[in-house]
């Protein structure tokens, strides 16, 4: 082997073990949780104290012999806590979950620890942290049926967006919220989305979608028996302020009137009397509502009163009312001002956020490209090698069988000659022995002498004969072992270029399945539109060369159903994902199989083995 082809061996190899261990990173995070942790996480939604009396009562796993227990350990703690409503002063025990799980393929653990660094961090403060935290646990559940945390994560961005009056952000996240929420069947996920996306409607001046999302919201309530519950009155007073908003006041008090004292709106009740000229009414339930410290509350409630002022039953009041007002306007606009820095700023972080996301994407696609560049490099290489290989061994064979009937001929004439040389010899014997007795006459001795001499010269040409070919036959022998030296090397490295043959089919497929449309479609087909069918076509080009163009060569009556159907076959879709790409039944796709490979014997240049199936013969073509 040439120093050139070592070389080209071992870059082969290498990037096959790289391309192997690329494919098994983030494999780090096992499937063996100890089995406390199991049953804390088991009971976790509906009894979380059990849950943290379980781990707080356990052995903490070691952080440095068993980092994957440790982990989850922090991870479900922290969750415990969170949902006992404990207070959690810092991020560094749900970190230390973050941190594990980052870099592994635990799709889950990932989007849970992110939900938890996000919370934690928006309690503190850290807006712009959360945020980042709340996309990154997004992208992750994304790839899973996780439907709770989904629903969880989504809630929560979509609450920030809310506060911070990023209406059209708050609706898509809210929406997306309220579909995890009917994935999971939870009526409390999804009255507590429908509140929030009630909401959004109100920033987005969409009222009557607004008051509708509120009534859904109720019937879920009084399904769960939540109608005495503050947070139904709560959803109850949101409805009435829709209606106040609305300009329909009497509805709106329709609403409030009944609420107990404890949970009424003075100040909401006060506005619509107001509204109505019902004055002094108006008078007493805004008066009522200045019992709290909200200084928004204050601050609508006194601008109320100064209007009342205009009649002058209440004129007395006016100086009261309006420096109260002055005074809790001036404290509303400095708080404003702050909250618009806030919200400008926010507003910024959010769009880098989505930039960075982005470019990570672009990045990724290019980094993608280049694998398949690397591949299709990596396929020409290991072809061309595999093939020099199998031609020289098939030249080195054929050699070594030639040489093998030259070496039988040699070895054959070499025993005729001697034993010729042999019979002559016992000739010779017999007739010295004869000359010998001088029982012969002078002609007859003298015919003997030249027998004699004839015999011996032919001897003599045979041990010539035989002396050359013995060393025909070691030199014969001695090539014959080293072309078969060669054949043992040769096949050797047969062997390894079959390995690589095999590395090379694998590292394709992993490139192919880390193709987003593939992957996307493994994961939940669909109906594919005509520029993915065109995306899926270029790839399998891509990845196996011809392969269309061999088919049509074989085949070219295939109809761009059947063309379609062999390049899903190809990238190894089973007959499920099949028929909900096809939108048909599964014993649909086993028909359009069993026509397919009718229309490919047909054609007479595709032939099928007893235990050949369509599936596998497109595969290995």
């Amino acid at each position: 082997m040439t120093y050139f082809t070592r070389q080209v061996l071992y870059f082969c190899f290498l990037c096959s073990f790289l391309t192997l261990l690329a494919g098994c990173s983030g494999k780090r995070a096992g499937e063996h949780p100890l089995a406390e942790l199991v049953r804390a996480e088991s009971v976790m939604f509906d009894h979380p104290d059990s849950a943290l009396h379980i781990l707080e009562a356990m052995p903490m796993p070691s952080a440095r012999r068993d980092k994957e227990n440790h982990a989850l350990w922090c991870l479900l703690t922290t969750q415990a806590m969170y949902k006992q409503m404990m207070i959690i002063s810092s991020d560094s025990l749900v970190r230390i979950a973050y941190d594990y799980y980052k870099p592994t393929n635990n799709a889950r653990r990932k989007a849970m620890s992110a939900l938890y660094m996000g919370n934690i961090n928006y309690n503190l403060g850290n807006i712009e942290e959360a945020m980042q935290y709340y996309l990154e646990g997004k992208t992750e559940v994304e790839k899973i049926n996780d439907y709770k945390t989904g629903y969880l994560i989504m809630s929560s961005l979509g609450k920030l967006y809310l506060y911070r009056n990023f209406e059209e952000y708050a609706f898509e996240a809210c929406s997306k919220a309220y579909d995890y929420a009917v994935k999971d069947s939870n009526k409390r996920y999804q009255m507590g989305s429908l509140q929030y996306l009630a909401r959004c409607y109100c920033l987005l001046d969409k009222l009557p979608a607004a008051i509708e999302t509120y009534q859904k919201c109720m019937e879920i309530a009084l399904e769960l028996g939540l109608e005495n519950d503050e947070y139904y009155y709560g959803v109850q007073h949101e409805t009435a302020l829709v209606y106040t908003n609305s300009c329909e006041y009497e509805k709106s008090l329709s609403i409030l009137r009944p609420f107990p004292v404890k949970y009424r709106s003075n100040s909401l009740i006060g506005k619509n009397l107001f509204s109505l000229g019902k004055l002094d009414s108006a008078f007493y339930y805004l008066n009522k509502a200045l019992n709290t410290d909200n200084v928004y509350t204050k601050e609508s409630v006194y601008r109320y009163l100064y209007r009342l002022c205009d009649n002058s039953k209440y004129r007395q009041y006016l100086k009261t009312y309006c420096d109260s007002l002055l005074y809790y306007n001036d404290s509303i606009i400095a708080l404003d001002k702050g909250k618009e820095i806030i919200v400008y700023k926010e507003k910024y972080d959010h769009q880098k956020l989505i930039t960075e996301q982005q470019r990570l994407k672009l990045e990724k696609a290019e980094a993608q490209r280049v694998l398949i560049i690397v591949t299709l490099c990596l396929v020409v290489v290991i072809s061309v090698l595999v093939y020099l290989y199998q031609k020289r061994l098939v030249r080195k064979e054929t050699t070594i069988r030639l040489q093998s009937e030259q070496l039988q001929a040699y070895l054959l004439q070499l025993h005729e000659n001697e034993s010729r040389l042999q019979q002559n010899r016992r000739y010779l014997d017999e007739l010295k022995e004869q000359l010998s007795r001088h029982d012969s006459d002078a002609e007859e001795r003298h015919a003997q002498q030249e027998q004699m001499a004839r015999l011996e010269s032919e001897n003599g040409r045979l041990l010539t004969t035989i002396d050359d070919l013995q060393h025909r036959i070691s030199d014969y022998a001695s090539r014959l072992r080293d072309a078969r030296k060669d054949v043992e090397q040769l096949r050797s490295l047969s062997k390894e270029s079959l390995k690589l043959k095999e590395n090379e089919r694998r590292l394709t497929d992993y490139v192919v399945d880390s193709h987003k449309l593939v992957s996307g479609l493994r994961k939940k087909s669909r109906v594919l539109s005509d520029s993915e069918w065109e995306e899926l076509m270029q790839l399998c080009t891509t990845a196996w060369g011809d392969f269309i163009s061999r088919l049509l060569t074989c085949c070219p009556q295939l109809t761009e159903q059947e063309l379609r159907l062999c390049v899903l076959i190809r990238l190894r879709f089973n007959n499920t994902q099949l028929a909900s790409i096809f939108a048909v039944s599964p014993a649909s796709i086993s028909q359009k199989k069993f026509r397919l490979k009718k229309h490919l014997l047909e054609s007479g240049r595709v032939s099928f083995s007893d235990d050949m199936t369509l599936d596998r013969w497109l595969v290995e073509f």
